[in-house]
């Protein structure tokens, strides 16, 4: 199983906006501020989508540039 999933670019993209999404989480439950409100939700809709994004290919590769045929 390749670490940067069936197609680099894709990968690369939902891994950003995952830790994007989880390092704004992270923000809001780490200050001292009782008025931000962390949301778990928002953690595990981005942890979903940086394994839905590891596991997607672009539309430009074929199944043989993958290795899936």
């Amino acid at each position: 199983m390749a670490l940067l999933g069936k197609s680099k670019e894709t990968t690369i993209a939902g891994f950003f906006g995952g830790i994007a999404i989880i390092a704004g989480q992270l923000v809001n439950l780490l200050d001292k501020d009782p008025a931000t409100i962390f949301d778990m939700t928002a953690v595990i809709g981005a942890v979903a989508m940086m394994i839905a994004f590891w596991r997607t290919r672009d539309n430009d590769k074929s199944s043989e540039d993958v290795g899936i045929k």
